[in-house]
């Protein structure tokens, strides 16, 4: 999966904000936010919760409880 812009109130549909992104698991699906804006910051609070894959958005990604499986 990826990183990817979620919906932001006031952004027309199919622009991107990428001040505000979600992670999602490759596994399962699960996501991950984080108030603070842009993917360097939202990758390493993930990362601190246990996440894992690549550092680019692109992916792969994988949760705490996918990763460690």
């Amino acid at each position: 999966m990826t990183a990817i812009p979620s919906s932001t109130p006031g952004v027309a549909p199919g622009d991107r904000d990428l001040s505000d992104l979600v992670l999602i698991c490759d596994g399962c699906g699960r996501t991950f936010r984080h108030d603070e804006r842009g993917w360097d910051l939202l990758w390493s609070s993930a990362q601190g919760a246990g996440w894992r894959g690549r550092d680019r958005a692109v992916g792969p990604h994988f949760c705490s409880w996918c990763g460690a499986a």
